[in-house]
């Protein structure tokens, strides 16, 4: 008997296409990494709910897509401006956790890929956080979702800076690339949390999808780790998070462990009020249809 690779797990109906990787992962192991780790993940990105209402100025009964609404906690705060909410993510678990959520009158889930579905609308304005970087063909993507936004309709959000201004990844790639035999080169520009860093990139991302008056502004703030497991639940977070974890596959169990305990004796340190607490940059995008 020959030795086979294993089939990779099953693309869901309606969902094969240019993003079948990303559609793939976050149907399987990704949207189930997240939804198990739902609250330490809330709580690290709440701080950029209110950016993203505040960007938008959402009048009561206004219609807006979110793109990458995962479990629906963005969803919670936008419905909660008396907006009309209607959530689209590639990963049937994380809207089925959304759909179990008190999110809010009128707010509805759908299992979709946003760079090629039709998504219904017009809509009055799209918001996204850290939703939005994943496309394999971002241009597409946008231009998608400006076909679904009424004219003049506003969209709003946010995506990570390089991550050399984010500590709390950049130390953990840092911690598992200095302990592996043969290093894997950086990762190529492409799909992936930091595929925006690069502001006139996204700009021109923007532009070439028939959005306008496009506008990039920092938005430094601090991320907590861990949600309330301390030092312990900071690292098991961040190697769990997919660059880390792609990184550790295939490294020997012993690099883990080192990896881990490495990373328990910086983020000692960095405990604010019994959560390790780091530095985070993100840019929050504005445009209009």
């Amino acid at each position: 008997m020959t030795d086979q690779a294993p089939r990779p797990e099953p693309i869901p109906p309606g969902l094969a296409g240019p993003d079948d990787a990303q559609a793939r992962y976050w149907a399987h192991e990704g949207g189930a990494d997240w939804v198990r780790d739902e609250v330490v993940h809330a709580a690290m990105l709440a701080p950029f709910d209110g950016v993203l209402v505040g960007a938008l100025s959402l009048a009561a009964g206004e219609r807006v897509l979110e793109v990458g609404c995962g479990f629906g906690a963005t969803a919670e705060v936008l419905a909660a401006t008396g907006a009309v909410v209607h959530g689209v993510d590639i990963s049937p678990a994380m809207i089925q956790r959304a759909r179990d959520r008190e999110v809010g009158a009128g707010a509805t889930f759908a299992v979709a890929d946003a760079q090629a579905d039709d998504l219904g609308g017009p809509f009055d304005a799209v918001a996204s956080r850290f939703g939005v970087m994943f496309f394999a063909d971002p241009v597409r993507a946008f231009a998608n979702l400006a076909s679904a936004t009424r004219s003049g309709g506003r969209l709003a959000f946010v995506c990570w800076q390089g991550v050399e201004h984010n500590p709390w990844m950049g130390r953990p790639i840092a911690a598992v690339r200095s302990r592996l035999v043969e290093p894997p080169a950086p990762i190529a520009p492409g799909p992936g949390p930091f595929a925006f860093a690069d502001a006139a990139y996204v700009e021109g991302v923007l532009a070439g999808a028939g959005w306008s008056d496009v506008t990039i502004t920092p938005c430094p703030t601090t991320v907590g780790l861990g949600g309330g497991g301390g030092v312990a639940g900071a690292v098991q977070q961040v190697l769990g998070i997919g660059v880390v974890k792609a990184l550790l596959e295939p490294a020997p169990g012993p690099v883990r462990a080192e990896v881990a305990a490495a990373l328990a004796g910086e983020f000692s340190g960095c405990v604010v009020d019994g959560v390790v607490t780091f530095p985070a940059a993100a840019w929050l995008v504005t445009a209009r249809r």
